[in-house]
This record gives C-alpha cells, structure tokens and sequence, in this order.
C-alpha cells in the first residue's frame, strides 16, 4: 500500500528507513545532526503518508491493522516534528516562532489529509459488457471482473460511443466484451458523486462520458477506493 505510487515511491521509502535509524543512532550518540535527520526524515515521511492517511481515514477507519502500521506511525512522525524544532531552536530568539509555526505546519498537514478528499477524483479499472440495441440504444453492464455478479448499469445513446464499443470490444453473443476498461470516479468524502468513461484498453474514449449517481443503477459498492 505504501509504495502504491509507483516504484520510485517505494524507493524513496526504502531509502528513508536507514536514514531515520541513523538519526537514532545519533542522537542517542548525542550528535546534534542526529536532530536534523529526524527532522528531514519526519517531514518527509509526513507528505508522502498524507494521502494514504486521508483514504484511511474516508474509507478504512475501521481497519485495526492500518490503524498501527499507517496512522500510528503516521501521528509519531508528525509530533516529532514541533519537538525536534523546538530542540534544534531552544537557545534562539525566535523559539517561540519557531514552535508555533511547526504546530500550524502538523496540525495544518493532518487537516489537509481529509480536506483533500472533499472533491477527489480516483481511477479504477473494471469489466463491461455492453448491450446494444437494434436503435442504438447501449447498455454497459458494469463489473469489478468478468466473473463478479456486483454489477452497476450505465446507459447512453450516443452514435460514436457505439462505434468505439464495437471497435475495441469483443463480440460474444450479442454483447460486447470490454477489457480493463478505465473509469474515473469522483468521490465527496465517502460518497461516490459520478464515473466518467476514459478509456477501453489502451484506447482513449471521445467523448469521454459521465453518470451521476442519480443515473446509475445496481451495485456501487466495489468503486469505493
């Protein structure tokens, strides 16, 4: 989960634990850049685990398991934010400062986690098998895999829709099949607000299409991130 950036992400994280064991180390050793590695380290874990933190906090909160090995390490890098400075600047004039301005910076950080998931947008891949009628009418049948019997229904009308579905998709008895098609779907804190159609495999959609929750049908959720 903590590398699902990608893998300079996971790199990146590699790279941080050695450094914050080596900051231990030297303060223990009573080395002030001990202090200062605390610090980078602190920070930096801080930005790159506030995302994950929001989604915990929107969607799992009730997992024990992200609760010690997310939000808990999470917590403990962000107080040792104000203490290290507050260390680092105890003989300067401008400790108070200094200090205030380390709080606002963690509490400030900890309230972006969860603002930001107010308007969030979040790709996801699924399975559809699209129905057209001898009209024109489509009906995309929407699922997590071809197999999974949670299923949402979409509609729409549109001709160039209907020509990239029977392009990309594969036909099997009257329907047909679309792999790994990629929807965007955009989030209000925990409540799904709409998907949007971008792409069938590889192949980007024009126009890209958007339901409301008003206009979809059926099993929503599996969406949830």
């Amino acid at each position: 989960m903590l590398g699902g950036g990608g893998g300079d992400t996971t790199l990146f994280y590699l790279l941080l634990y050695p450094t914050f064991l080596l900051s231990t180390i030297l303060i223990i050793a009573k080395v002030r850049v001990g202090y200062y590695l605390t610090l980078l380290s602190a920070l930096t874990y801080s930005i790159l685990l506030t995302s994950e933190v929001g989604k915990y906090l929107i969607f799992n909160f009730h997992n024990n398991v992200l609760f010690w090995v997310l939000l808990l390490p999470y917590l403990t890098f962000l107080a040792l934010i104000p203490m290290t400075v507050i260390f680092l600047t105890a003989s300067n004039k401008f400790a108070k400062t200094f200090k205030l301005t380390s709080i606002l910076f963690i509490v400030g950080i900890f309230v972006l986690s969860i603002a930001g998931r107010f308007n969030k947008d979040y790709s996801d891949n699924i399975f559809v098998d699209a129905e057209i009628s001898e009209q024109g009418h489509i009906t995309l049948n929407c699922k997590p895999g071809f197999a999974d019997s949670r299923t949402f229904i979409v509609t729409t009308d549109l001709k160039e829709i209907e020509e990239q579905i029977k392009k990309y998709g594969e036909y099997y008895q009257g329907s047909y099949f679309l792999q790994n098609t990629k929807i965007k779907k955009n989030f209000r804190f925990s409540k799904l607000q709409s998907i949007t159609l971008t792409k069938i495999g590889d192949n980007i959609i024009s126009p890209q299409l958007t339901w409301t929750t008003k206009e979809i049908k059926g099993d929503v959720d599996f969406l949830q991130p």
